[in-house]
């Protein structure tokens, strides 16, 4: 859900940055009688990201009883896939997403790009999200999915239950009446277009996963339908977080968004920063094989654990003045994951941020964000984002 904000200053992600600051300092390691362990340290998260054993990622069948439409999205999901299985599904899609595959997709993006920017017209004011930082990555992504573009409506209302399903504290209610609902009518609707592309295959990823075999298998209906769910709202909104907190952190440090300007170089290393500064997903969830201990806490077996993502990347002892926006940081963040759960989509997010970041500066010689009109954030607990993020542009 969307939270409005008049002002820069109501941004809703400070209040949370500030938490980080407090808990790095105080209890890095703490447990909530409700949402149980959380950790906040860099050292200590990326501990857990590195060591599958002890930390499963399988948190929906750890916490949440057995649901026909979860489960069969979960077959899928990656994000909740332990080993063997997360090798054997993450091999099959892996060859789509690599650098070397996605930079061919570079024509393709920056067309997208001018069309929608073309559809805003001599318009001085617009929407940033709306027109193109959101468009953006769901039109590519369902380009290559080989989905139809203009089922793009239903995306947007499935991507917003997506968005909570990792969650194993989502209250019952909640998870029975608004996610489960959205899951189901994606699932029916995925399904329905793996079993038309089996008959007949075109050359996109689903007709491939479609025809994929492991060790000499077909992948199951549902692990097809959730590595497709996954692909479909980490896709676009990894990207679309990326652009939106891009131009905000731009306008907010004025001498940073000039000097990239000038210097198209400075580009790559000024989004790793905002991805570190304002990471789109800001926490995982694992749950605990065998009891272990972390940050001088024994924690038991069966237990949630919280890596909070957004807080590691802010932690002083690995990022030197760690909430100051310096684009020239070499310290590598957490925010594509680690090891075996390192995000495959990640060439895709930079490589479509970075041309999209290009073509504005090229096509405007000012983008300021407009402080009159609505500005508004998701929950930045979920997704670190503007939802709507009015700009100002001129030349």
């Amino acid at each position: 859900m969307s939270i409005a904000s008049d002002t820069l200053a109501k941004d809703p992600a400070e209040s949370l940055f500030a938490w980080f600051r407090s808990m790095l300092d105080t209890q890095p390691v703490y447990r909530d009688p409700e949402k149980g362990w959380q950790v906040f340290g860099y050292a200590d998260i990326s501990r857990i990201l590195a060591d599958t054993t002890t930390f499963s990622s399988d948190t929906a069948h750890a916490f949440n009883p057995p649901q026909p439409d979860l489960d069969f999205f979960d077959m899928g999901n990656l994000v909740t896939t332990d080993p063997p299985r997360h090798r054997q599904l993450r091999s099959v899609i892996s060859s789509v997403f690599t650098a070397r595959a996605v930079t061919g997709l570079t024509p393709r993006i920056e067309k997208i790009t001018n069309a929608l920017l073309d559809g805003v017209g001599g318009a001085d004011r617009f929407d940033l999200i709306d027109s193109l930082a959101y468009a953006l990555p769901i039109n590519v992504i369902l380009e290559l999915l080989g989905l139809p573009v203009e089922d793009e409506p239903l995306f947007r209302v499935w991507g917003e239950a997506l968005g909570t399903v990792d969650a194993a504290t989502v209250p019952p209610e909640q998870l029975e009446n608004e996610v489960v609902p959205a899951v189901r009518e994606m699932n029916a609707y995925l399904l329905e277009h793996v079993r038309r592309l089996r008959k007949n295959p075109t050359d996109d990823v689903l007709s491939r996963l479609a025809g994929a075999k492991v060790d000499g298998t077909y992948l199951d209906d549902g692990e097809i339908v959730g590595v497709t769910g996954l692909t479909m709202f980490a896709g676009h909104a990894t990207t679309m977080a990326l652009i939106g907190n891009a131009v905000l952190l731009f306008d907010r440090h004025p001498e940073v968004g000039a000097a990239v300007r000038a210097d198209r170089s400075l580009l790559p290393g000024a989004l790793e920063e905002v991805l570190r500064l304002r990471p789109p997903f800001p926490r995982l969830a694992r749950v605990t094989t065998a009891d272990t201990e972390l940050g001088g806490h024994t924690i038991p077996a069966g237990s949630l654990v919280t890596p909070w993502i957004g807080a590691a990347n802010r932690d002083g002892s690995r990022f030197p003045d760690p909430d100051r926006f310096d684009i020239h940081r070499t310290t590598s963040h957490l925010v594509f994951g680690q090891g075996i759960h390192f995000c495959l989509g990640a060439p895709l997010a930079r490589l479509e941020a970075k041309v999209a970041l290009n073509i504005l500066m090229d096509r405007y010689r000012d983008i300021a964000v407009d402080e009159t009109g609505s500005l508004e954030f998701e929950n930045p607990r979920q997704l670190i984002s503007p939802t709507r993020l009015p700009v100002r542009v001129s030349g």
